[in-house]
């Protein structure tokens, strides 16, 4: 009897485990990451093709599952279809959209080659795995991007007034003469309303600017002489003035610093709860520590930490763009650019900071284009960078660390 019981027994879990860990496949930890890649691969397309009818089909060349590949296809169908495109089965049709899902030892990715009319545009999306394990990195954390807005003219600057991404949240975006105004809908940014700034900018060197979320629907923006308000109901309101105030460098408003209005960079007159130890050396950005701040000089010189440690160097491939972020598993996070001049390629590296040396702590994220701006959101566990691509666009992304494993 017991030996008959154990043998149904292994019968049962022979039946059942396989279709639990498909399950458990089908259903990664990275499944919402599955679902902004989609979005930031519908965008790519949409970028490089007008939306219309056409065909779909995907093909599979990585690791994931059947049940997998079907999530993912999925995602990509609903958000595509947001974007306008009416998506039938591969057959004859004037636009097909071929996706491959493969991948290296770190990242995943996934190439959409469109074709339409003779022509061949390709769009490229990677995303780390979220399944390779810590002993893999070690002690080291993951960077991932998740594509915002994306703009034919420049950008300055973005904010997410809920501080958050969700249906029916909001974004406003900051450009030379204009403010706009975006809201989630179907799992997408869909400009609402565009509302001009009255005035042209201040002549400047790379012309900067700062946006922040404040309280009650409302928001500040800040240009070089310049200070905006903002707020939305019914519509979008925006007033501006005349302006020598600090900008915020952060979306928690701790940090103030006053910005050289016909330069590119802030002149080193600082205040705030987060300031520590007065006015400092001109700097481009700042990166605001648990217990310092390190500041990215303009003198071409190593960047400094100004806190209760002694002054730190810092590798000199940082470049002039940095934040912190509170990563999942690693506090104070020190994301920066390479160094580079601004009409090359770029990459974002995150890296920790010890009583005595800096140490890398991932894998460096790669854009097409230069990283323009980073900075802050209010609880500063993510991150908002604005990049411009080779073709003339700019591109607003959200940066967030997560555990190696």
């Amino acid at each position: 009897m017991l030996h008959s019981a154990y043998l149904m027994l292994r019968l049962l879990c022979r039946w059942l485990l396989p279709g639990v860990l498909g399950i458990f496949t089908a259903l990664p930890g990275q499944s919402q990451d599955f679902t902004y890649a989609a979005v930031q691969l519908s965008a790519k397309i949409n970028d490089r093709v007008a939306p219309g009818p056409g065909s779909l089909s995907i093909s599979n060349r990585s690791s994931l599952n059947n049940q997998t590949v079907s999530l993912i296809r999925a995602e990509l169908l609903r958000a595509l279809q947001a974007r306008g495109w009416k998506l039938e089965a591969a057959q004859q049709k004037e636009t097909t959209i071929a996706i491959t899902l493969a991948e290296n030892y770190r990242n995943y990715i996934w190439t959409a080659e469109i074709l339409k009319a003779g022509s061949r545009e390709i769009g490229i999306v990677e995303l780390p795995k979220s399944a390779v394990r810590a002993q893999v990195y070690g002690d080291r954390v993951l960077l991932s991007r998740y594509a915002l807005i994306s703009s034919e003219g420049p950008l300055l600057d973005v904010a997410l007034l809920e501080g958050r991404i969700g249906e029916g949240s909001h974004l406003v975006a900051l450009a030379p003469t204009t403010i706009q105004l975006y809201q989630m809908q179907s799992n997408e940014w869909r400009l609402m309303q565009s509302q001009p700034l009255g005035r042209e900018p201040k002549p400047s060197r790379d012309l900067r600017g700062r946006i922040v979320p404040g309280a009650a629907s409302s928001f500040d923006a800040f240009l070089p002489a310049s200070r905006c308000t903002g707020t939305f109901t019914n519509s979008l309101t925006v007033t501006c003035r005349d302006s020598d105030d600090p900008w915020p460098l952060g979306d928690d408003r701790q940090l103030l610093a006053f910005y050289a209005a016909n330069r590119n960079y802030f002149n080193g007159v600082i205040s705030g709860g987060d300031a520590q130890g007065g006015n400092v050396e001109p700097f481009f950005s700042a990166a605001v520590l648990s217990d310092g701040i390190v500041y990215a000089r303009t003198d071409g010189r190593a960047s400094v930490a100004i806190s209760r440690r002694a002054p730190t160097p810092v590798p000199a491939a940082w470049g002039s763009n940095i934040v912190a972020i509170q990563g999942v598993c690693q506090s104070d996070l020190v994301i920066a650019s390479a160094a580079g001049d601004s009409h090359q390629a770029d990459e974002i590296t995150a890296f920790r900071l010890g009583s005595s040396d800096v140490s890398v702590a991932s894998e460096p994220l790669s854009f097409e284009g230069p990283v323009l701006s980073l900075k802050s959101l209010a609880d500063r566990r993510e991150a908002i960078a604005v990049v411009a691509s080779p073709s003339g666009r700019y591109e607003a992304y959200l940066l967030t660390a997560r555990c190696g494993a």
